[in-house]
């Protein structure tokens, strides 16, 4: 009798196995979809695309529809710790046995075709929502929209939560171009809500085109501010387009103003301004593009401490970090800046470099472990360690911290 393989045995083969990480387009994934016969995965789907804020959202989502009574499966990328995280059902990471017994589905489902890591994970998560009956199944897209794997699975409602410039390899280089790409994830005669200011006009000129209701968040009428157990200015953006959307749902879903309040106020969502550690103050966050930067700079700003404020940062080379650098120059005293150990990570010395004209201070460290355990030695207990640049940064930061204690 074959061996069951292990999920840990599972990832590092899909790490391999397909001859691209990102491979945009549907045909392939759609064609298992079809294979496996999955049909609509939950009562609900809600799809929720953007640059920033899309995991944030998720999460809002998922919080107040389980405060209404509703089972909610959550699907997100990257993770932080472990791929379970990926893939929750009412906020809990599912056990490794759902997520092997998905991949060996998949696999008897294939028919000769190739996916990417990323597809199976797509994959897995809706047949797990089926199997485990969800009654929402909220979705965080990928890359752009339009060609990302999780756009096969058709939705009752589409969120964008914001656009900026990011991933200009695969979606273009303006706005708009970018917008289009995230606009492809809105269906025929569904809602579609978009979350920020300024709404790009191939999003409305998408909507008009599918006879989509569009919905502009700034323009609800929702009392703000909201009451939540995370920082940050723009969680009050995402929260109102999380509530937007539920809203949009009052046909299929029913949602009270207690569920609101008591659900954003029971969110579970790490790695967003979260602090880890106190004395001197450990905080991570996930920003990893120049909108993030802008919304953590401004945050650093408008809370300052007594002490210093020391960066433990790292960041892929495709981020076009030399454009938000600048940003910092008043708010980090000290940068501590390394590699991840990524194919796509930022050399340590063009770091220093690009940092040159807006830091005061730089030390370079091999690993953002390294680079941890310096900030650690030079820190008092009135400074503070910020951790960000990428998922991966974030990762292993806490790594380090969970063998150091």
């Amino acid at each position: 009798m074959k061996k069951k393989k292990s999920l840990e045995s599972w990832l590092k083969e899909l790490e391999v196995n397909h001859s691209k990480k990102i491979d945009l387009g549907l045909e392939r994934v759609a064609a298992v979809f079809r294979n496996l016969d999955l049909g609509k995965i939950a009562p609900v789907v809600i799809s929720v695309a953007g640059t920033n804020g899309k995991g944030s959202t998720v999460s809002m989502i998922s919080a107040i529809g389980q405060k209404a009574g509703y089972k909610v499966g959550e699907f997100t990328s990257p993770h932080i710790l472990k791929y379970n995280e990926r893939i929750k059902i009412n906020s809990l990471a599912v056990a490794d046995e759902l997520i092997v017994s998905a991949f060996e589905l998949i696999e008897q489902n294939l028919n000769g075709i190739s996916l990417s890591y990323f597809e199976y994970s797509t994959l897995a998560a809706a047949i797990i929502f089926k199997q485990e009956g969800v009654d929402i199944a909220v979705l965080e897209v990928g890359l752009g929209g339009r060609l990302d794997s999780t756009n096969v699975i058709d939705s009752d409602c589409a969120v964008i939560t914001t656009i900026s410039i990011d991933h200009t390899d695969w979606l273009g280089s303006t706005i708009e171009l970018i917008a289009y790409e995230k606009a492809g994830i809105m269906r025929k005669n569904k809602p579609a809500v978009y979350g920020d200011k300024n709404c790009p006009d191939s999003i409305t000129q998408h909507a008009k085109k599918c006879g989509v209701d569009l919905i502009l968040t700034e323009n609800a009428k929702i009392t703000q501010p909201f009451k939540l157990n995370i920082e940050g200015d723009c969680q009050q953006k995402n929260a109102k387009t999380a509530v937007v959307a539920l809203k949009a749902l009052n046909k299929e879903l029913y949602i009270s103003d207690k569920d609101i309040k008591e659900g954003l106020l029971a969110i579970k969502l790490s790695g967003r301004l979260e602090l880890i550690s106190i004395n001197p103050s450990i905080i991570i966050d996930v920003s990893h593009n120049e909108q993030a930067a802008g919304e953590l700079s401004q945050w650093l700003r408008t809370n300052p401490i007594e002490g210093k404020t020391i960066a433990v940062f790292a960041v892929l080379s495709d981020k076009n970090a030399a454009n938000w650098f600048e940003c910092f120059k008043d708010t980090i005293d000290i940068w501590c800046v390394s590699e991840v150990d990524n194919s796509r990570a930022m050399p340590v010395t063009d770091l220093i470099t690009q940092l040159a004209n807006s830091a005061s201070l730089i030390t370079s460290f091999a690993s953002v472990k390294h680079a941890m355990t310096k900030a650690k030695i030079m820190a008092s207990y009135k400074d503070r360690i910020i951790i960000f640049g990428s998922f991966y940064t974030v990762s292993d930061a806490l790594d380090s911290l969970k063998y150091s204690q």
